[in-house]
């Protein structure tokens, strides 16, 4: 698994997405059970389509999706992606 993000503010391109470390998110609540939904609605999604699931976006998949909340994007690892090294 790999983790990539841009900087707020910054226009979203292909080329400015940087590799991340580590993820920090503030959360509440009400953030975690539409988190929780998300991430089973992926799943779910994965496991129907296979080979076909490419990719889905939090605040087009969760009626509580904030303005305020980040745009979480789950995409299919790619073939070429370095395994789990843990």
């Amino acid at each position: 698994m790999r983790a990539y993000g841009h900087r707020k503010g910054e226009v979203q391109t292909v080329e400015s997405t940087v590799e991340l470390d580590d993820v920090v998110i503030e959360v509440d609540e009400p953030f975690l059970v539409a988190l929780r939904d998300f991430v089973q609605y992926a799943l779910d999604d994965m496991r129907r389509l296979g080979t076909r699931y490419d990719h889905v976006h939090f605040q087009d998949k969760s009626a509580a999706w904030r303005p305020s909340w980040p745009d979480i994007i789950l995409i299919r690892k790619s073939d070429d992606s370095p395994g789990d090294t843990t």
